[in-house]
């Protein structure tokens, strides 16, 4: 690593706590009961370009692959925009912590939680396991959806490395005119090359924030600039 490189590094490094910090007061401010926050959740600072993008643009119909803060989070913007989210869960212990958890905070009108195991899938790359494919596409029939918000399956493991390119496929025919999808944790080589990919397929320009979250925004039609 070349001294630049090790300079950008640090400053980036710096620079997300800095954006984290932020975020997190910024997210008070919506009044929610302590969250578990684990190492696969969405940083702060990741969750804040979120709802932004879902408050500046107006998005009603947002669809999740990974459940959990970002569910609760979304879904209490949404409340108060009358906008509703899917969100797709592969473990059931988890998806039932968070369907209960929403439940207490009366947000259950505007989200559903819905299990789908992880399971051989026609759209995935090398053979990996995605989403329970009919579940989704059941779930999503009726719906224009105008943001995608894609932090599942796990893929941390060598050689899942692009378990979560099925997404945006998956969700082709269902997609409004204007959408927006992010993608988490694209400090990995696999969330890089499935930008790529999505790039390619889709002609969506993507915006790297490595400093907020590692998250990445790809806009397809109008939408305003989202900080």
């Amino acid at each position: 690593m070349t001294v630049l490189n090790r300079i950008a590094t640090k400053w980036n490094r710096f620079a997300q706590r800095s954006n984290d910090t932020r975020a997190a007061v910024e997210l008070s401010r919506l009044n929610l009961p302590y969250l578990p926050w684990s190492d696969a959740s969405l940083l702060p600072s990741a969750l804040q370009v979120v709802l932004n993008e879902i408050e500046i643009n107006s998005r009603m119909t947002v669809v999740e692959f990974g459940s959990g803060v970002s569910t609760i989070y979304i879904a209490q913007i949404l409340s108060g925009l009358g906008g509703r989210i899917v969100s797709f869960e592969s473990d059931l212990e988890w998806a039932t912590f968070v369907h209960n958890r929403l439940a207490a905070l009366n947000l259950s009108e505007f989200v559903s939680v819905i299990h789908a195991p992880l399971r051989p899938c026609t759209l995935s790359k090398n053979g990996l396991q995605w989403y329970d494919q009919a579940i989704v596409t059941t779930a999503v029939q009726d719906l224009s959806v105008d943001c995608v918000v894609v932090d599942g399956p796990p893929a941390y493991k060598a050689g899942y490395e692009l378990a979560r390119y099925p997404a945006l496929p998956a969700l082709q025919a269902r997609l409004a005119q204007d959408y927006v999808v992010f993608l988490d944790d694209i400090h990995r080589l696999g969330e890089q090359e499935i930008l790529r990919l999505w790039a390619e397929r889709f002609g969506i320009k993507f915006l790297s924030h490595f400093s907020k979250g590692n998250i990445a925004r790809g806009v397809h039609g109008e939408a305003h600039f989202v900080v």
